[in-house]
């Protein structure tokens, strides 16, 4: 088991090092189409315009019950949890935040320099039982 754990640590690491290589080599956005979050994760604020972001609901706030974080589906569907995200995504959607494991489509675009993603629309594909 301790392993399996440090296999996918350095998987993780290696993917986190040649997103962030990528992105400082110049590396053009791709705003078309749905990404996920680990498509962004490395430079958010590098997204302009509305863009749409798939992912599973991590957690939602308590204080603010149109903030909710996403996590990336492979890394959920991977660790059978949304609580081992290597990035989470603060969305600020128009409505009630959907619930923590359901599976959406969000769509708007980046605020406060990348630091948190305003969905102007939010599609529920599906609910993830772990």
């Amino acid at each position: 088991m301790k392993k399996y754990i440090f296999a996918l640590a350095a998987i993780i690491i290696t993917g986190i090092a040649f997103a962030g290589f990528n992105s400082r080599m110049g590396k053009k956005v791709q705003n078309k189409g749905v990404l996920s979050v680990s498509d962004i994760q490395a430079d958010p604020a590098a997204f302009t315009g509305v863009i749409t972001i798939t992912g599973v609901v991590a957690s939602r706030s308590n204080q603010d019950p149109k903030l909710f974080a996403l996590v990336d589906t492979a890394e959920a569907k991977l660790c059978k949890t949304v609580t081992c995200g290597i990035f989470y995504l603060p969305v600020k959607c128009t409505g009630k935040a959907p619930k923590e494991g359901d599976e959406v489509n969000v769509t708007g675009e980046f605020a406060e320099k990348g630091r948190i993603f305003r969905a102007h629309k939010v599609d529920f594909l599906r609910h993830l039982n772990f």
